[in-house]
Order: structure tokens, then C-alpha cells, then sequence
């Protein structure tokens, strides 16, 4: 959704007045929403994509900690289980280095 709202709204001209155009603009959004909701991803922005960083949902534990967290994560390579891994976190996703 961050990413199709402005191009959407830049080469689209509404309305208010005319129900049919801010009428099939809530439609789109909605269906654009509903798309992102049930997918469960992060839609990645273009640069991340060409740089070859993917979105994972991990699974984790933090050392000396019994409870297991899930969790997004972007990282460029999948994470393999029992890796210790340096991360930063950026609005509940993980930033991976591996």
C-alpha cells in the first residue's frame, strides 16, 4: 500500500464531486489492501528487490531466553536454524546480516 498510493494519486485526478471516480478509487484501495492483508507481506520497495533482500517470518529465541518469538525479517539469504545472526529492528522487522 505505501507504494501504490503515490503513483496512484499522481497520475490520478479525483474528485470529490464525481462519485463514480472516488467511488472505484475506494474500491481500488480496498482491493489493494485486501491483496496485502491476506498475502501477509511486506510489499518491498523496488531498490530492496533489485539488491536481492527478501522478506522472511522467523521463527527465534534470544540467548539465554526460553521463549520462542515470531517475527518478519528482511535478509538477503534465508536463515538457517541454530544461526547467530546480527540484526537491527526497524518497525517490528529485523534487518539481518548474514
Amino acid at each position: 500500500m505505501n507504494y501504490v498510493l503515490p503513483y496512484v494519486v499522481s497520475f490520478m485526478s479525483l474528485d470529490y464531486s464525481e462519485t463514480s471516480k472516488f467511488l472505484g478509487f475506494f474500491i481500488f484501495l480496498a482491493w489493494i489492501f485486501w491483496i496485502t492483508y491476506k498475502s501477509g507481506q511486506v510489499v518491498l520497495n523496488p531498490v530492496l528487490v533489485a539488491f536481492e533482500w527478501k522478506h522472511y517470518e522467523i521463527k527465534y529465541r534470544y540467548e539465554g531466553d526460553s521463549r520462542t518469538h515470531t517475527e518478519g525479517c528482511l535478509a538477503k539469504a534465508l536463515p538457517l536454524p541454530g544461526e547467530s545472526l546480527l540484526y537491527a529492528s526497524i518497525d517490528e522487522v529485523k534487518i539481518i546480516h548474514n
